[in-house]
């Protein structure tokens, strides 16, 4: 064997093994993000794509240590779908987000994986755009949706709702998966006494309808990050008609920004990360004018 063939196989290997590792690297970060708002700074959680499986003991203690991590309650927390991995991961998911506190308000949507139990692997899916779901079996996403209202979470499916933050207005709306088609788009408007216009999807596809409507922040999942980075290259595949550079973190859109999150767990048909570390998101959102 030569040199040059045994080190390959010495580096595929280290890759392959950091590439299970990576996946519970879990991390907090803070950004800070320039937007039209005219109050103090103001703190956006955003978590997504925890797909929470009973087994994820790690994560569950993740979740569970986020108020901890920061330093002090936040105004607003999102969640942007996947949360779970199968009704088994409903209870464990409720668990670990009931210390999770908001001075305002939770909000979330759903996605796919809310709404469908993983009934295989299909990974030519990513490069070929199929949506492999017409054999899924559907999820008890009745009884995720009542325990998280019970907890004070409130739903943003094809709705807006109207806050008062630090004495301002806030618009904030949200979509039903644009994965599944499930979207809806009428609503999706901003007033001239909106101080601040947030947004909530799953699959970022749609970030055009709410940069067209003058929204200041979309919160967005689904891509995992790409979940899989080449060094030079970016993401391999995305799950969505957006280019890869856009799959994880932050993006200026004319006046908007996007914010894909690189999300927390893994589907349990690819349980590997590789440079697309597991993150929540602590978005301070700052005037910048």
């Amino acid at each position: 064997m030569s040199r040059s063939l045994r080190w390959t196989l010495v580096g595929g290997a280290g890759a392959l093994g950091y590439s299970l590792y990576e996946p519970y690297r879990y991390r907090l970060v803070t950004r800070e993000v320039g937007v039209r708002w005219t109050g103090p700074p103001l703190d956006v959680l955003h978590l997504s794509d925890t797909h929470l499986a009973p087994s994820d003991l790690k994560l569950q203690r993740f979740l569970r240590s986020i108020p901890q991590r920061l330093d002090r309650v936040p105004d607003l927390v999102v969640a942007t779908g996947d949360m779970i991995e199968g009704n088994d991961g409903i209870h464990p998911l409720l668990e670990a987000l009931s210390d999770i506190q908001a001075r305002t308000g939770r909000f979330y949507v759903l996605g796919s994986h809310d709404y469908y139990v993983s009934s295989g692997p299909s990974y030519t899916k990513y490069f070929s755009g199929e949506k492999t779901l017409r054999r899924a079996t559907p999820t008890d996403h009745a009884r995720l949706e009542r325990g998280l209202q019970e907890q004070g979470w409130r739903p943003l499916t094809n709705t807006t709702e109207q806050l008062e933050v630090q004495g301002r207005g806030v618009r904030i709306a949200g979509v039903d998966d644009p994965y599944l088609k499930r979207h809806r788009v009428g609503h999706i408007a901003r007033s001239r006494d909106d101080g601040l216009a947030l947004a909530l999807v799953h699959a970022p596809d749609v970030v055009t309808e709410w940069a067209l409507n003058g929204f200041d922040l979309v919160l967005a999942g689904h891509t995992h990050g790409g979940q899989v980075q080449m060094p030079g290259v970016g993401a391999l595949v995305t799950n969505c008609s957006l280019p890869s550079a856009l799959a994880s973190g932050l993006t200026r859109i004319g006046d908007t920004w996007l914010h894909v999150s690189p999300g927390l767990g893994t589907g349990r048909y690819s349980p590997i990360r590789f440079l697309a570390r597991p993150e929540a998101t602590l978005l301070r959102l700052v005037g910048d004018a």
